[in-house]
């Protein structure tokens, strides 16, 4: 009987390398992930207006990426999140922009979200994640 072909080979071989790729991807999206979490600060909806002037509220929240949402909850004086977990899925995000001083707001259909990192390197790292994490799951959910 003759040995293996060298199709079976090749396919083997092929095999191998799609599920190399695919362990690839996991770790890659599990990177993502890890860095896309920390403490920010979140722009209170319905800000007071006095005249001309605005004042605004920013809320320290616990914020972190999932595969289908960005995610926040309310945190303690220690930092540790408490509370309802609330979402942002990414089907509803229109747009990520970067804006100055370490704000990035996520535009939606039915409003806009703005979050204030504690530097300008986290605010990128957190708005070129979202933008990767909105894409995977663009992608997945498009299959």
């Amino acid at each position: 009987m003759a040995g293996p072909s060298s199709f079976d080979s090749t396919k083997a071989q092929l095999d191998w390398m799609e599920a190399a790729e695919q362990e690839v991807a996991q770790d890659d999206l599990a990177a993502l992930l890890l860095e896309t979490r920390g403490v920010l600060e979140k722009l209170a909806e319905g800000n007071l207006k006095l005249g001309t002037w605005q004042m605004v509220l920013w809320q320290p929240r616990w914020v972190f990426a999932s595969t289908e949402a960005l995610c926040y909850q309310k945190i303690t004086a220690d930092e540790r999140p408490i509370g309802k977990e609330k979402r942002i899925p990414f089907s509803d995000v229109q747009m990520i922009e970067e804006l100055e001083f370490g704000e990035f707001v996520l535009q939606c259909s039915k409003r806009d979200y703005t979050f204030k990192a504690p530097d300008e390197v986290k605010c990128q790292v957190f708005v070129n994640n979202l933008r990767q994490l909105r894409e995977r799951w663009r992608l997945s959910s498009s299959r």
